[in-house]
């Protein structure tokens, strides 16, 4: 394993901030979750520590892409995320006949794709020589990890419950940064929430493949919403259907913006949450468990700033709605 080497009056700091193995007699030495939390290079130390995207093009003539995206694992996170979500991920605003309420499906849900993107980089062996993959067609997204869960945990757990609140990791440290960072809400939660998203966006449900005993390898699939495919495909549906418009726009604007990545997280969870119905603070404090204050202010970032939430007269005072 190699390891990156600071001068000495980076070392210092790094001493204070606890990054250097101790193991290490020259006092030199940095632990490898610093590298890849803060090297813009960390593949140049630990080999393969970066993450491949295999895209299946679809159209007349099938076509296999690769793109490799490298830096700080936390900005790999963000680029995969930005340009799966710029690309691949779609939202369609539906009206049907005899219903006078919209709703919206997604082909993939967004934060099922952020929730395990985020699993797969915080649970990743990095001493195995090998990049997390992503696996991206018309059908599905297909995450890979060539390790692994830890025991006691099998890949069927992973199928069958929600919860893992004694989940061990491979890099704890790694997994703490992510919370500080908003990337991570609470551990061992976020398979349970891309599933409830799985569900409450209509998809079938997302699954671990299972292998032989000896394969060491977690690869966990998103499947397609088959509504969403079928429109898109111009098959006929059961009943008569209105596509009002694709709303990605808006989600690009929110990931696109400078907040926090809790801050998007949580603008993400409105937008999702409420959709089409008129809002206020009550609804934004019910939602995220915030104060009144706190709730004041994210109406006003996607009222003012963001621009994708707009007043609502009539309807009482202080009412918005996203915009169509």
């Amino acid at each position: 394993m190699h390891f990156l080497y600071f001068n000495f009056t980076i070392n210092k700091l790094a001493k204070v901030l606890g990054f250097n193995d101790k193991n290490d007699p020259s006092g030199l030495r940095v632990k490898n979750y610093a590298v890849l939390m803060f090297s813009n290079h960390p593949e140049n130390f630990i080999p393969y520590s970066y993450c491949e995207l295999i895209i299946d093009m679809y159209g007349t003539k099938r076509k296999m892409e690769s793109k490799i995206f490298k830096g700080s694992v936390w900005k790999q996170y963000y680029a995969v995320l930005n340009f799966i979500s710029d690309n691949y991920l779609n939202e369609l605003t539906i009206r049907e006949e005899g219903n006078a309420e919209n709703r919206k499906i997604e082909n993939f849900p967004f934060v099922a794709v952020e929730e395990l993107l985020a699993n797969a980089i915080v649970h990743n062996n990095y001493e195995n020589g090998k990049a997390i993959q992503i696996y991206i067609s018309e059908d599905q997204i297909n995450i890979v990890n060539y390790n692994k869960p830890l025991p006691p945990l099998r890949i069927e757990d992973l199928n069958e419950r929600t919860i893992f609140n004694e989940r061990d990791t491979e890099n704890p440290e790694l997994r703490d940064m992510f919370k500080a960072l908003g990337i991570i809400e609470s551990f061992g939660t976020g398979i349970g929430e891309a599933k409830r998203r799985m569900k409450e966006n209509g998809s079938p449900d997302l699954y671990y493949k299972e292998f032989g005993q000896n394969d060491n390898i977690t690869s966990v699939v998103i499947p397609v919403n088959e509504e969403y495919l079928r429109i898109k495909r111009g098959s006929k549906p059961k009943k008569k259907v209105w596509i009002e418009n694709e709303t990605i726009d808006i989600k690009r604007k929110i990931m696109d913006s400078n907040y926090s990545g809790k801050t998007k997280n949580n603008i993400l969870r409105l937008y999702d949450e409420i959709g089409t119905t008129v809002f206020g603070n009550t609804q934004i404090v019910k939602i995220l468990g915030c104060s009144e204050v706190t709730a004041t202010t994210y109406i006003k970032r996607m009222k003012d700033e963001l621009k994708i939430a707009v007043p609502v007269e009539g309807m009482g005072k202080g009412k918005h709605r996203f915009i169509r």
